[in-house]
């Protein structure tokens, strides 16, 4: 029986790709931060005939990710989904940011990540599918003013899934990135009308998980399966190899 671990599972984004999986007979491993308070997951997992396991991890303690990666060392993982992230909050922009929260945003959004990637590597590399599935935003590309803290921390996020998918992919394992579009979410409810539930969103990123290959690693996909460049390549030769067309 195949296996996802689903971080941010409480509710959302999280929470329909644990359905999903769980409809599909898959083993789910969700996480939460505060599970107690996480009614439907919980509803969810008594439904599930003991498929459904809710684990508490609040992804800001890297400790916690490795007490949970060293308690699930023996259980190979099929899909890695790194849901959780920070968003709502203050709209910081120049002359009004936070910076603390700042600081809380690239923890959570880009460096736990890269953390569940490293304690989880063997785990998704012992698996049959080897798949890393990081929910990152494709806002970084043409921002607009404000929401600084999440804009930045998800185009870093971009850059972590970078380096990750080059260091893992001698071992087979695929990491990519994906914006899932507009969802209709608790965080999102202030912006109006999403035009996705969570479960379409869901939908359409599963299928993009169940179609990967090992040539796609490192990819950043939209929500029908298309692909955006990653990172920028600033690679033009003629800024590297020929100091003659430097101006004197």
């Amino acid at each position: 029986m195949p296996v996802a671990l689903i971080t941010g599972a409480n509710r959302g984004l999280g929470l329909a790709f644990a359905r999903a999986y769980v409809a599909r007979g898959w083993q789910v491993i969700a996480s939460a931060r505060r599970p107690e308070g996480a009614g439907l997951l919980l509803e969810l997992a008594s439904q599930a005939d003991g498929r459904l396991r809710v684990e508490t991890l609040d992804i800001a303690n890297f400790s916690a990710i490795e007490t949970l990666a060293e308690r699930l060392s023996n259980q190979p993982i099929d899909v890695l989904i790194n849901n959780a992230a920070l968003t709502g909050g203050p709209l910081g922009s120049f002359g009004h940011v936070d910076y603390a929260r700042w600081g809380e945003a690239f923890r959570i959004n880009a460096m736990a990540p890269m953390k569940m990637m490293e304690c989880f590597a063997d785990a998704v590399a012992a698996s049959g599918r080897k798949v890393i599935f990081n929910l990152s935003s494709r806002i970084g590309a043409n921002p607009f003013f404000g929401y600084l803290e999440y804009f930045s921390s998800k185009s870093a996020l971009n850059m972590v899934v970078k380096q990750a998918s080059i260091a893992l992919e001698p071992r087979g394992v695929i990491v990519v990135a994906a914006h899932p579009g507009w969802v209709g979410t608790e965080a999102t409810a202030a912006q109006g009308k999403a035009p996705l539930t969570p479960e379409a969103a869901a939908a359409f990123l599963i299928k993009i998980i169940d179609e990967l290959t090992v040539a796609q690693t490192g990819s950043f996909f939209d929500p029908d399966g298309s692909t955006l460049p990653l990172v920028t390549q600033q690679h033009e030769i003629r800024f590297y190899s020929n100091p003659r067309t430097a101006p004197p």
